[in-house]
């Protein structure tokens, strides 16, 4: 009865990262590039400030995205925001060789931006 409990624990554990992340298979950006290689994608929430938008990063900082490199589309699978503030974030920390333009930062922290996603409104 211990080892079918610990065995249930363990798979619980493992799939929820799997589960929740397949809803990024296959998703592309704005330019058609890949957004996501593992885990760099996350949900999360974003604002607008004025005429920019701000993404909370998996760190908890606000990353300014210029507006051309969101893309507003839903992601399959994602359920509805119930504030229409709910987004998706695809990243990574910087390397010592990245292109700048494919830096975005603010609020203490830069990353290297794979692909930012807001829905449409209502969606």
């Amino acid at each position: 009865m211990q080892r079918l409990l610990v065995l249930v624990a363990l798979l619980a554990v493992a799939e929820k990262p799997a589960m929740a992340h397949e809803i990024y298979t296959g998703v592309h950006g704005k330019d058609g590039q890949i957004c996501c290689g593992g885990d760099d994608c996350a949900a999360t929430i974003f604002r607008e400030r004025g005429d920019r938008y701000e993404f909370l990063s998996r760190e908890g900082h606000w990353i300014f995205v210029p507006v051309d490199r969101i893309t507003f589309l839903p992601i399959p699978g994602d359920p509805p925001s119930p504030d229409g503030h709910r987004a998706h974030l695809c990243y990574r920390n910087p390397g010592r060789y990245d292109a700048p333009e494919s830096l975005v930062g603010g609020d203490g922290q830069t990353i290297h931006l794979y692909c930012a996603f807001i829905p449409p409104a209502g969606m």
